[in-house]
């Protein structure tokens, strides 16, 4: 019975990694390791929650957080929700890329869309570059960033910061 548990929530768990896309292949042949205070599954609503200093890692992917929820759906994994104070996503995306990494009050992978939908103090950065906002959705499907107000009608700016690019010396 509790070997079945924690099969099942490393599945509903994985579902959520594997299915990500334009990150370092080699992440996804990698384990997938969740470091947590608890973990609660609920089978009928397909929910795993796992709370309290949460830490999940698999090649270069690390998400930190004080909660983070995944649903399935018809055994079909839906979406993953990551939040607290501020949640920590970091991946290095191309093998000669910087780490790209984004934090918010809550990180949401949706699934089926394909899209990471940061909300709240959300800020997304790589080599010094970055954009922040009360919520920045990245469509993976099509590559676009798109930033703005939330969804609550509260109107606010974003702010872009692009680092100017290095001098080579050619002597």
């Amino acid at each position: 019975m509790y070997r079945h548990l924690l099969n099942n929530l490393l599945l509903l768990s994985c579902a959520f990694y594997t299915s990500a896309s334009n990150a370092l292949p080699e992440d996804f042949e990698q384990e997938v390791i969740i470091n947590s205070d608890r973990a609660q599954l609920d089978r009928k609503s397909g929910q795993v929650i796992y709370s309290g200093d949460v830490v999940l890692t698999q090649g270069t992917l690390r998400i930190e957080s004080d909660t983070l929820t995944v649903i399935r759906k018809d055994d079909v994994f839906e979406k993953a929700i990551a939040e607290g104070k501020q949640a920590h996503y970091q991946q290095q995306i191309q093998a000669n890329d910087p780490l790209t990494s984004a934090d918010a009050n809550r990180i949401e992978y949706l699934a089926t869309k394909q899209q990471a939908v940061l909300i709240g103090d959300a800020k997304l950065m790589q080599a010094n570059n970055e954009l922040t906002g009360e919520r920045i959705v990245y469509d993976m499907t099509t590559e676009v960033v798109t930033a703005g107000s939330s969804d609550d009608g509260t109107r606010s700016r974003i702010k872009v910061v692009i680092q100017p690019q290095a001098v080579k010396d050619n002597k």
